[in-house]
């Protein structure tokens, strides 16, 4: 900014002492130097961004010298920055009445009404200076642009084969065509802008899986197929390629189409992330109903991983959850474990590590790692769950309540989540022998959906019993057990305490 002020102020200098035209020494008249000084000192106010000043010294200048288009100009400008379009939109109007071939103002003049809401005046502009410049792309762009904006794609559409008539074809216009296309739900033509592309540069293999991929989105399983064949009989190697074909040629077994996969899952020059990609859909089916033999065929392709990728903790979450779904949860820890030591950055390993370590009850490691997954996920309220819940199971009722008080904080609307945290709190309070808080805390949530968890009655039976109020704590476990039956439970009921 100290430059710009420092050639200003040389400008000034120089015109209070003489020209020189044609090679002859021409002293500037007094006037002509003021003059001009004036209309430098507001441009010199607005580069440095006093915006107030300067428009105080263009309109003194403007009206003094209603014809100098520069000055309304810069004028413009100064209320565009100050955010004030009106005068902006009067100030251009002047500059391009009196210097109506100028694009600069032209230009300024569109920026205006695009920002007032005007769209139909700023697409006039631009098919004037379209017009005017036809060799300029960024006319054709910018006019594409806004009749896009103003819900006329077909023009934008013209717009853009003008403008791929001055640059040739490229990505930007290709690809901006496509869009508009796919809006009017012209998906031939928006395939065809694709395959357009991917010709005109046959050695990028990206314009190629574009067109794939948009073929697969609309369903088109035949041309996906003839585009993956095209990609492979250019990049034999390629593994998406690969990967697709398999799929699309896969019958009605899951198993021998996974069979046909270990190949791949076997070669480490493949991406892994492919390679789960093609995993995922079996994973859900896992999901949703136990299957031996997929089970088994989706293990043995995890454990291939393992072997192609020891390095990528995504190898070991993979196959732990495989192993975790398929109800081997002790092997599904051994491989969640060294997930962890390969620092994986998905909570979902964590939570079923945790899980895992708590239906084993080993609250040793549980907490270890429940401590550690709070340090990885600061803001995740079930990890701070878990080192509550083990710290409670290990008798560290101070550490275990403010932690658990610390995610109840960070909870939000996880309704099932806070009940949780609620039911360990009260358990940290029990622990302290403070049986009156514990029962109200409990007491507090019954209203929030306390009376419909398990958990919650029965712990709350138990800090009554413990506090002496038999009859009151029997009630509690008789709607604990009929939400949740359980010995225990039958047993205090019986007993009619603790």
């Amino acid at each position: 900014m100290k430059n710009i002020l420092l050639i200003c102020l040389l400008c000034i200098s120089a015109l209070s002492a003489q020209n020189t035209i044609g090679g002859n020494k021409v002293i500037v008249p007094e006037a002509e130097v003021a003059r001009q000084s004036q209309f430098l000192e507001a441009e010199k106010e607005r580069l440095l961004a006093h915006y107030d000043k300067a428009i105080e010294r263009y309109e003194k200048f403007v009206y003094d010298n209603p014809q100098a288009d520069a000055a309304w100009y810069g004028l413009a400008r100064s209320y565009v920055a100050k955010e004030d379009y009106v005068k902006a939109d009067e100030a251009i109007e002047k500059a391009v009445k009196i210097a109506p071939q100028n694009q600069w103002y032209l230009i300024q003049q569109a920026d205006i009404f695009v920002k007032t809401g005007r769209l139909k005046d700023a697409i006039g502009v631009y098919e004037n200076l379209s017009k005017q410049w036809p060799a300029n792309p960024e006319f054709f762009q910018q006019l594409a642009y806004l009749y896009v904006l103003n819900k006329d794609p077909k023009s934008g559409l013209k717009a853009l084969d003008k403008l791929e008539q001055v640059t040739g074809l490229s990505e930007e216009t290709a690809d901006k065509k496509h869009i508009i296309y796919v809006s009017l739900g012209d998906d031939k033509k928006a395939a065809n802008e694709l395959q357009r592309l991917a010709d005109a540069y046959p050695h990028k293999l990206e314009y190629r899986q574009r067109l794939a991929h948009f073929y697969e989105t609309m369903g088109d399983e035949a041309n996906a197929r003839r585009v993956y064949e095209d990609i492979l009989r250019r990049h034999p190697d390629d593994t998406e390629a690969q990967l697709a074909l398999l799929g699309k040629n896969k019958n009605n077994s899951d198993v021998s189409y996974l069979a046909s996969l270990k190949p791949l899952f076997g070669d480490p020059n493949t991406a892994i992330d492919a390679k789960i990609k093609e995993l995922i859909p079996f994973v859900d089916k896992l999901n949703q109903r136990p299957d031996p033999a997929l089970s088994q065929n989706l293990i043995e392709l995890g454990s291939i991983l393992e072997k192609t990728h020891p390095e990528d903790a995504k190898a070991w979450s993979i196959s732990g959850d495989l192993l975790y779904l398929s109800n081997r949860p002790a092997e599904a820890l051994e491989k969640y474990r060294q997930c962890i030591r390969l620092n994986p950055r998905v909570f979902s390993v964590w939570d079923n590590t945790l899980t895992i370590l708590a239906g084993q009850k080993n609250y040793d490691e549980m907490l270890r790692i429940a401590e550690q997954a709070m340090d990885a996920f600061p803001n995740q309220p079930k990890a701070y769950f878990y080192f509550g819940a083990a710290a409670n199971l290990k008798g560290q009722y101070d550490e275990a309540q403010n932690q658990l008080e610390q995610a109840l904080l960070m909870a939000g609307n996880n309704a099932i989540l806070r009940l949780d945290l609620i039911d360990q709190i009260g358990l940290s309070l029990m622990g302290k022998k403070d049986f009156t808080s514990a029962a109200a805390r409990y007491e507090q949530s019954l209203p929030k959906g306390g009376d419909q968890h398990p958990g919650i009655l029965e712990h709350y039976g138990d800090a009554l019993s413990l506090g002496g109020q038999q009859e009151k704590a029997v009630e509690q476990w008789k709607k604990a057990n009929a939400l949740r039956r359980s010995e225990v439970l039958e047993q205090k009921i019986a007993a009619g305490k603790i």
